[in-house]
């Protein structure tokens, strides 16, 4: 039997006791009859005294004994409400009914458990507050850990909470929950109405129409739940003049509440304008230490700041948070063809594109370079967050439009999850970075969740960052050499440097294995910086022992040449090797000298006038157009290896060689093909009045003893005429003629490490 049960109704149990006394005048008037009787000596008439005296006396031992029964049920539930109470149980209404002692205590009861439950409620609630406050002051959380207690105690059906934005006075934040549904917040962020703060203070009736400072809109969502007779109470936030905010308790019905209830709502809303004085104390989060110059986004400083305190909130509130990495994908590619002032742009346009897409209380950091970093909270489920990158990806795909040019990019996403994927903020950032690149290898314009089978990947890379910083105290760097070609004279008239890395465990390591890796994580300019040096103390033991190569050519990154130091190193190679400036020559690939950066502009003039020879490598692979070649600060032209692949066969590929090679003799450019690898591709060349050549036809990249071997062969068996450009001279030893092709990652370019023609 449930408590709700036990209530005492009005018949038969509300008649009970009234029919016990009711029996005794009955039993009374059937004694005096029976002993009369006696008296009379009526027999018959005693006998029925008697048995009247008989029925009631048992009658009256039944209802008794309901009755007991009846209040023992009463008394038990009360003792069950009483033990729930003390379990800190405080949901059960009045226990038992009726209006006799035990309905009385019944009714107090129910009140008592309502007072506990409201204070106890109340309490853990600031306790939670007050932590808060400690651990990160943030106004947001604090609304709601409060809003659910605040509308329980003022037993309101619905409660609009409203603060001044700190952001934009003239907005405010409006908070609005409904009694039916305790679980869900509702947030706008609208203008106040007038002189709203004046109306606050001197609101003292109950009827909302016409009196309250809320907005349309939200007086829509009152009216819905309340009904157009609903009736307010409002209370202020804040104990200055000018109130930080206020609460609107709204019911369906006149109400009026308890002086208890109202210092419990006075209190829980102090604890908000607590929250926002110690927030408005903190240090400014968009100050320019905490702000990336760039786009106005939080740096990753801010971020992790901000990932910590999120990950404290869901941990108090059993929620997930999720982090997403975005990268851009085809950055790079459009910050090379159209310059760094363009990237920039591009950068702030999609910064600006992540901020709009995002919900108001996600946060958006950029993380470093092409990439952000947003953190979505409050989920139920981690993979709720794929709905975000979704709707990230579908915007980073429309174009930009970035200095009158329409560019296309895109962006790859990486996720984690807390806590499913980690509890700490720094690692859960690099399990999405993990993440988002496992989608770039995918395919780009897409997201991926990080999966613990990413950590060999992850681990993969930082043994290959640890290696090669190993590598570089370790001299494990080598350059093999590649040969150029004079056609006229058939002689050597450059010799191209090129970087392998002799790995201790897997041996000999062709660019393409880690030089894509060192872009990435800053080595680069180290390795660059090596490469310059090695080859020119190298020309300079070729020319002690008498090997008389006329220039060596080395290939530099648009990075190194942005180096505020880049023409010292330079300088300081040629002075240790001793080596007239024209016998460098710094090859910078096409895209390069498209960007045109102020730094490595100044940094190629002046070596330029010093001397120093600059090509343009990989020509036509790029976005340049042959107006640029006018312009440029090189002497040397680089053709394309793709271009000369079909070039003697390709009608089209012909014509498109054959204009490059004249637009670069009428600017007085010399030319250089790559990528020769047949008798056919060089008598193309040759009518052309390609004046150099370079290819596996001649020779592969060679280690420094081999190439010496090679060169001295050369020289020895080759008279300067055209006829003598055989494969190797036409010496009879040929001893690289029946070399295989190179394999597709030995083609690829990558800065200052040349594809290997």
């Amino acid at each position: 039997m449930t408590p709700a049960a036990i209530a005492e109704p009005a018949s038969p149990a509300g008649t009970l006791s009234a029919a016990g006394v009711a029996l005794l005048p009955v039993c009374t008037l059937a004694g005096a009859i029976g002993w009369a009787a006696a008296g009379s000596g009526s027999p018959w008439l005693g006998r029925v005294a008697m048995a009247v005296v008989i029925a009631s006396a048992l009658a009256t031992v039944a209802l008794g004994t309901r009755r007991a029964r009846h209040d023992h049920a009463r008394l038990k539930a009360l003792v069950g409400a009483v033990r729930r109470v003390a379990s800190r149980d405080f949901s059960a209404g009045p226990p038992v009914g009726g209006r006799d002692l035990l309905g009385e205590l019944g009714r107090g009861l129910a009140a008592m458990t309502r007072g506990l439950g409201m204070h106890f409620v109340s309490l853990r609630t600031l306790s939670q507050i007050d932590r808060s406050i400690l651990a990160q002051p943030d106004p947001a959380e604090v609304v709601k850990l409060a809003m659910p207690c605040l509308a329980y105690v003022a037993e309101s059906d619905a409660l609009v909470l409203a603060l001044v934005d700190d952001e934009a006075p003239a907005l405010m934040r409006f908070h609005v929950l409904r009694a039916r549904n305790l679980t869900r917040i509702e947030r706008n962020r609208l203008p106040a109405t007038g002189d709203w703060a004046t109306r606050v203070a001197s609101h003292q009736g109950t009827s909302w129409d016409g009196v309250l400072p809320l907005p349309a809109a939200i007086m829509a969502q009152l009216r819905a739940e309340c009904g157009e007779g609903g009736t307010a109470l409002v209370l202020r936030i804040g104990a200055r003049e000018t109130p930080r905010g206020f609460a609107v308790f709204a019911y369906g019905n006149s109400r009026t509440l308890a002086p208890d209830q109202s210092e419990l709502l006075q209190d829980l809303l102090a604890r908000v304008d607590a929250a926002c004085i110690a927030a408005e104390r903190l240090p400014d989060p968009t100050s320019a230490a905490h702000l990336d110059t760039l786009t106005g986004l939080p740096n990753r400083p801010a971020l992790v700041s901000a990932l910590q305190s999120e990950l404290a909130h869901a941990q108090r509130n059993r929620s997930r948070v999720a982090v997403l990495v975005l990268d851009l994908d085809r950055f790079k590619q459009t910050n090379d063809t159209l310059g760094h002032v363009a990237g920039d742009e591009l950068l702030r346009s999609a910064a600006d594109r992540i901020r709009r897409t995002i919900r108001e209380e996600d946060t958006v950091a950029r993380h470093g370079g092409d990439e952000f970093a947003i953190l979505v909270s409050g989920l139920i489920s981690g993979r709720d967050s794929g709905a975000s990158a979704r709707n990230l990806i579908k915007v980073l795909s429309r174009p930009f439009d970035i200095g009158g040019e329409t560019v296309y990019i895109g962006a790859s996403v990486g996720i984690s999850i807390y806590p499913d994927d980690g509890t700490d903020a720094e690692d859960l950032i690099k399990k999405a970075d993990t993440a988002m690149y496992r989608a770039k290898d995918e395919g780009r314009s897409r997201f991926a969740y990080y999966e613990e089978s990413m950590n060999i990947e992850t681990r993969r890379r930082v043994a290959l960052d640890r290696e090669l910083r190993q590598a570089l105290e370790r001299g494990e760097f080598v350059l093999h050499f590649q040969p150029q070609l004079e056609v006229r004279t058939g002689r050597i008239c450059t010799v191209e440097a090129l970087v392998r890395w002799q790995h201790p465990e897997q041996g000999l390591l062709a660019p393409s294995a880690f030089i894509p890796f060192a872009e990435e994580n800053g080595l680069i300019d180290a390795i660059g910086s090596w490469v310059i040096r090695e080859a020119c103390m190298q020309f300079r033991r070729w020319r002690a022992d008498g090997l008389g190569i006329p220039r060596i050519a080395v290939n530099v990154s648009i990075e190194q040449l942005r180096r505020s130091n880049f023409v010292r190193t330079v300088e300081h190679a040629l002075q240790m090797a001793e080596m007239p400036r024209e016998t460098l020559e710094i090859e910078v690939t096409e895209s390069m000298f498209l960007q045109r950066g102020k730094a490595a502009m100044n940094a190629m003039n002046e070596l330029s006038q010093a001397g120093v020879v600059f090509a343009i490598d990989d020509f036509g692979s790029g976005y340049a157009s042959f107006s640029y070649l006018k312009t440029l600060h090189a002497q040397v032209v680089k053709l394309d290896q793709m271009f000369i692949a079909d070039a003697a066969i390709n009608a089209d590929a012909g014509t498109i060689v054959a204009a490059m090679i004249n637009m670069a003799h009428t600017l007085k450019k010399e030319v250089v093909a790559e990528g020769v690898e047949n008798r056919a591709q060089l008598d193309f060349l040759v009518k052309l009045g390609c004046e150099k050549v370079q290819g596996y036809l001649f020779s592969r990249p060679l280690p420094a003893d081999e190439f010496v071997r090679f060169a001295r062969d050369h020289i020895e068996h080759n008279p300067p005429s055209v006829s003598s450009l055989a494969p190797f001279g036409g010496s009879s030893r040929r001893p690289r003629a029946e070399a295989p092709s190179p394999s597709q990652d030995e083609w690829l370019t990558v800065p200052f490490v040349d594809a290997e023609h």
